[in-house]
């Protein structure tokens, strides 16, 4: 495993968080954190010529809240099987999560009124983690950043990887709105990236 420069963790920090408020839908946090990229960055990003805030914000409801012929489960126990040993193989894995986020004190799913295995959840995790390395980096601790830079690894590993592969398989036809349609497929390739 890489070790992350303060550059590059800032900067995964900066997609990090922006992939959380467009799972929670926090568009106005969406917004502010837009106008801090600078543009030629902001070009990069494949969904942003796409966002259009009501339009958006109604997609993200459709595919995300509102349980119908667009719905796809914003959950990872969602994507286990539906027979009785592997739901009780979900709740272990959700029981083990909220386990790690207890380690690290993050209560952020509970802030947020979010189950602890919600897409933005564990992004917000992985974003708080971010935060804790670039800090542990900017203090000179570099065996509390390389702790904080594996526990993530971890978390997405272990977690998050499997659950976007699920995810991505569902959404292939149903997700016609094309900001959901560059977003979804611009975070599988890039929380891979950030978790390293």
């Amino acid at each position: 495993m890489v070790e992350t420069t303060l550059e590059e963790a800032y900067g995964k920090l900066l997609l990090s968080d922006l992939f959380t408020h467009i799972w929670f839908g926090d568009w106005e946090a969406y917004e502010t954190a837009i106008e801090q990229i600078p543009e030629e960055l902001v070009m990069e990003l494949p969904f942003t010529d796409h966002y259009i805030r009501e339009e958006t914000a109604l997609w993200r409801d459709n595919y995300f809240q509102i349980p119908g012929e667009y719905f796809i489960p914003p959950y990872l126990s969602s994507y286990f099987g539906k027979d009785e040993k592997e739901q009780e193989r979900a709740r272990q894995e959700v029981l083990c999560l909220v386990g790690d986020y207890d380690k690290f004190g993050f209560y952020y799913p509970l802030e947020q009124n979010e189950f602890p295995d919600h897409f933005g959840s564990v992004t917000a995790f992985i974003t708080a983690a971010l935060k804790s390395e670039i800090k542990a980096h900017e203090e000179g601790d570099a065996e509390l950043a390389s702790q904080l830079h594996n526990f993530r690894h971890h978390i997405y590993t272990t977690y998050l990887q499997k659950g976007i592969a699920s995810m991505m398989t569902q959404c292939e036809n149903r997700v016609s709105d094309p900001f959901f349609k560059a977003f979804l497929t611009f975070y599988q390739q890039s929380m891979e990236d950030i978790a390293k």
